[in-house]
């Protein structure tokens, strides 16, 4: 009987508790409920009877402090939060909240007291440090997230320690130059570390200022380091954002001298400038490399690269000099003579082959130079493509377009979903532009358009407008076909021939759309001769007679362009690219054009 007695009385504590905790989670949802519908004497009324349990303070404790702070109840907020501290002295996220509260009501005595006890339980545990770190942060207090982890590092007698949460804090608060330093502690921590802060400065640094600042930065810090690599690799990332390829280049080469290698940070900088078409430093520092490392693997290819920076600065020059190309010939010649000819030289060979084509009117040449490449034993076999291509370009110059055909096939069916098959595709899309065959090229053209470089997409978009809009209105294609027939002349190096016929068809055609892309291909033929007045002349005739033509932007661009760099009428110059930037705000020029704009006006000033 006893024992059943204390059973019975074990089961009624037990539902008596099971009813309570119900009763209390009934209640918890109320308060929560009124607080979110507005009804805040009621949510308060419940809050407060609720509050008085520690058990609950954890399911009302965020909504709870702000109904408080709605209703300006300092002294109640006051006092349930040294209850909450003083009942759970180790969550610290309480701690935090009285700190804040008192911070927001101006009371600095009172949140330094709590900061100080906050700071002595969390400095000798991470975990807590971070989390407390974090609160504060959340709370917008990052004096106080700045404070505790400064006081930990002190504690910890390290220096490094904390770099990185420290640096990103300063870069949340843009207190750039802390950041700086918080990263180049994080940075000389582990080598590894180093492409992250690189990521982190390229987020943070946006401003060119801030870029000349961190470089100014780097220089003080590299003579005090000098036998240290982070300095100069920094100052080789920060020069190559602000496009100073001569100072990276400078830094690059003293840690090849210092790691004893042979050139190769200097070559990474040489082909960045090369790519972003700074062919004067690439030639410099291609130079170097060549001079400095003549045993080197790096000397081929920066022989290479010396001899194909050299080009692109005579191609600049327009028109072209013949006697500059063929001391590039010349060049090629030399390097292949002192290496050999081998599957290291087979490149700088093929360029040699393109020269040889399309500016000293040497197709035969070329074509026998390519086709050793294709033959050449255990070649690369994207090198024999690109030379199968190349062969078949020069096919069409000797009048053999089938020959170019099954060429550009070979290609596209042995690189289907490559790059080199996309550029045999459009290639063959222009040779039957060249032959009229206007729907085959669009055939091909349409494939094109969502080709994976950038370069061919455009050029096929480009390719595919111009084919329609001058077949729309013109079922006979007889303009459009004169036009093909004028391209293919100029691919063949015939261009007193298609100057010919384009001034015929400017009169024959007058009033057809072709006219605008006759005039603007006549003005770069004018260009590329040095006869820059007519190339000007050609395009202010599609300025002016057809102003909303789909090439006036063009036109703009490309006069603004002879202006400034040939004829270095920078007034003339800047006023186009003024008007290309009024006129036509949705234009693909427009940032470019801007940049210019923005550089002739004298807003960069190095």
């Amino acid at each position: 009987m006893l024992r059943y007695i204390s059973f019975l009385i074990f089961v009624i504590a037990i539902t008596h508790s099971t009813i309570v905790v119900a009763q209390a989670d009934k209640d918890v949802a109320l308060a929560n409920e009124y607080y979110q519908q507005g009804e805040l004497d009621k949510a308060l009324t419940l809050y407060e009877k609720l509050a008085k349990k520690p058990q609950n303070v954890f399911y009302i404790h965020n909504s709870y402090l702000e109904l408080l702070e709605i209703k300006q109840l300092n002294k109640q907020a006051e006092k349930y939060l040294k209850q909450v501290v003083a009942d759970f002295s180790t969550n610290i996220r309480f701690d935090v909240d009285i700190i804040d509260f008192y911070l927001k009501n101006n009371d600095t005595i009172m949140a330094e007291k709590y900061y100080e006890q906050l700071e002595n339980k969390v400095t000798d545990q991470l975990g807590l440090l971070q989390s407390a770190a974090q609160y504060m942060h959340n709370k917008q207090h990052d004096e106080y997230t700045e404070k505790l982890y400064l006081a930990a590092r002190e504690k910890m007698r390290d220096p490094t320690a904390f770099s990185i949460q420290l640096a990103n804090l300063y870069r949340y608060t843009n207190q750039k130059d802390k950041m700086i330093r918080e990263f180049m502690v994080y940075a000389q921590e582990r080598p590894t570390n180093i492409r992250y802060v690189k990521n982190m400065l390229q987020l943070s640094l946006t401003e060119e200022e801030d870029l000349h600042s961190f470089i100014n930065f780097l220089m003080e810090n590299i003579q005090k380091n000098a036998d240290q690599d982070l300095y100069g690799d920094l100052l080789i990332w920060a020069n190559l954002q602000v496009k100073n390829f001569y100072g990276a280049f400078i830094q690059a080469r003293a840690i090849d001298k210092r790691a004893g290698l042979q050139g190769e940070n200097s070559l990474e900088i040489g082909q960045i400038a090369y790519e972003n078409e700074a062919y004067d430093i690439a030639e410099k520092v291609f130079q170097f490399i060549s001079d400095t490392y003549p045993d080197s693997r790096n000397y081929i290819f920066a022989k290479q690269m010396l001899i194909q920076s050299k080009e692109k600065i005579i191609k600049e020059s327009l028109p072209v000099d013949t006697a500059a190309i063929r001391s590039l010939v010349k060049a090629y010649d030399q390097l292949i003579d002192q290496m050999g000819l081998s599957l290291r030289t087979l490149e700088p060979y093929r360029q040699k082959a393109l020269l040889h084509a399309f500016y000293l009117q040497e197709p035969e040449k070329a074509a026998t130079i390519l086709q050793e490449i294709i033959n050449f034993y255990n070649a690369d076999p994207s090198l024999i493509a690109q030379a199968k291509l190349d062969l078949g370009d020069i096919y069409i110059i000797l009048e053999q377009p089938w020959e170019s055909v099954l060429l550009y096939y070979q290609v596209e069916k042995a690189n289907k979903n490559s790059q080199l098959g996309e550029d045999a595709k459009l290639r063959n899309a222009k040779l039957s532009f060249f032959k009229g065959e206007f729907e085959l090229a669009q055939e091909h053209l349409d494939i094109l358009k969502n080709a994976t470089r950038k370069e061919i997409a455009n050029d096929a978009m480009d390719l595919s407008i111009l084919i329609k809009n001058n077949t729309i209105l013109d079922s006979t294609q007889k303009a459009l076909r004169a036009y093909a027939s004028v391209d293919l002349l100029l691919y063949q190096n015939k261009r007193d021939e298609a100057v010919q016929k384009l001034n015929e068809m400017l009169i024959e055609f007058s009033e057809h759309p072709i006219k605008d892309d006759a005039l603007k291909l006549l003005a770069k033929i004018k260009t590329e001769q040095g006869k820059y007045q007519e190339a000007i002349d050609n395009l202010d005739e599609i300025v002016n007679e057809m102003p909303y033509d789909i090439l006036t932007d063009d036109a703009l661009f490309e006069m603004a362009t002879i202006y400034e760099q040939y004829l270095k009428d920078e007034a003339k110059a800047k006023a186009l690219y003024q008007q290309l930037l009024t006129d036509f705000p949705g234009s693909i020029y427009v940032a470019e054009a801007r940049k210019r704009f923005r550089s002739l006006r004298g807003d960069f000033v190095n």
